[in-house]
């Protein structure tokens, strides 16, 4: 299993929630690999979004994918991305 963690800020932080849910879950979902997601809403007006994938191939290739999607959808402004963690899941409970 690897993962992808990547915090944002956001001009939006319920904008950037919402839009997460109802548009990019369900484009990230149907990737090759695709595993689980969940995003958490932190004090500091930030969020974090945690992506379980298969492979690390998978997982690099979502990064792109969202980059894209961001793109796409002219949202950059809700997805200000201000750190990229990936890595294989060594334990899990």
């Amino acid at each position: 299993m690897y993962i992808v963690i990547k915090k944002f800020k956001s001009e939006s932080i319920e904008k950037s929630i919402e839009n997460t849910q109802n548009a990019f879950v369900p484009a990230v979902s149907k990737m090759s690999g695709f595993v689980d997601y969940h995003m958490i809403k932190s004090e500091d007006n930030t969020v974090t979004s945690v992506i379980l994938f298969n492979s690390k191939a998978e997982g690099d290739a979502s990064i792109s994918m969202s980059a894209q999607w961001v793109k796409d959808n002219g949202v950059e402004s809700l997805y200000q991305v201000q750190e990229i963690i990936t890595g294989e899941v060594v334990a899990k409970g």
